[in-house]
C-alpha cells in the first residue's frame, strides 16, 4: 500500500509539474531518488521519536518529505507547513488523492500556525538548524526532534543553535545553571548518510515553552 500511494504522489508531481511549476527540471528527473531519500527521514523519525509522532513539516514545497512520511508512518500526525499558494494548493490536492487522513496542510507562514505540539521538525530547504528552531519554537514538544538534510560541515551549526535556544528562552528563562544547560542542551540523535551525499541528521532539543507543559 505505501508504495502505490508513493507512486501516486510521484505521477501527481509529474501531471501537474507544467501547470504549477513545482520542481526544476532536475528535481523531476531525479524524482525517484528524492522520494526514496524522503523514506530516509520516516525511518530516523521512527528511530528517535517512534511510529506515531507529531511532525511539522517546514517549508513542505511539493511533499517531500513531508507527504512520504505520512505516508511511510500512517500513525503519525504530520502538518504541512506550505505559505506559498500553488503548492499549498497542490499539497492539499495530494492529501485528499492519496486519501492522508493524518495529513494537513497548512497554507500559511509557519508562525502563524497555532494549536499543535510537535515530537518532531522536518526542514529540507531551510538553511540551519538555528532558523529552524528560531521559526518553529512555538510548536515544540519535550523534547523535539529537529531533522534535516546536511552537508559534511553540519556540525558547526550546533554552536549557533545553543545560542538560539538560549536566547529563544526569554522570559521562560531557568531558574538555576542546571536547568539552563539543559533548555540549550543538543544531543545528536541520529544521523544517517544519503545516497546523492550529505547526511540525514536529527538534532534533540528542549521543548518550547508553549508546549512544554502538554509533555
Amino acid at each position: 500500500m505505501p508504495d502505490d500511494q508513493l507512486s501516486r504522489f510521484a505521477g501527481l508531481i509529474r501531471r501537474y509539474h507544467g501547470t504549477l511549476d513545482l520542481v526544476s527540471g532536475k528535481a523531476l528527473e531525479d524524482l525517484d531518488t528524492l522520494v526514496a531519500e524522503a523514506r530516509e527521514y520516516a525511518t530516523v523519525i521512527a528511530e528517535v521519536a517512534g511510529d506515531e509522532p507529531t511532525i511539522v513539516d517546514l517549508g513542505s514545497g511539493v511533499g517531500l518529505p513531508g507527504v512520504v512520511v505520512a505516508v511511510t508512518l500512517p500513525g503519525s500526525k504530520v502538518h504541512l507547513v506550505e505559505r506559498r499558494r500553488r503548492r499549498s494548493a497542490f499539497l492539499s490536492t495530494v492529501v485528499g488523492q492519496l486519501g492522508l487522513s493524518n495529513a494537513r496542510v497548512w497554507g500559511r507562514d509557519v508562525k502563524d500556525v497555532n494549536g499543535v505540539c510537535a515530537e518532531v521538525v522536518t526542514a529540507q530547504a531551510v538553511s540551519s538548524f538555528s532558523m529552524v528552531a528560531d521559526l518553529t519554537r512555538h510548536l515544540h514538544r519535550d523534547p523535539c526532534y529537529l531533522v534535516s538534510r546536511k552537508g559534511p560541515d553540519w556540525k558547526a551549526e550546533l554552536g549557533p543553535l545553543q545560542e538560539a535556544l538560549a536566547s529563544l528562552s526569554g522570559s521562560d528563562a531557568p531558574a538555576s545553571v542546571a536547568d539552563a544547560e539543559r533548555h540549550t542542551a543538543v544531543t545528536v540523535a541520529a544521523e544517517r548518510a544519503l545516497g546523492r551525499g550529505g547526511s540525514l541528521v536529527a538534532l534533540r532539543i528542549h521543548g518550547g515553552p508553549g508546549c512544554r507543559s502538554s509533555g
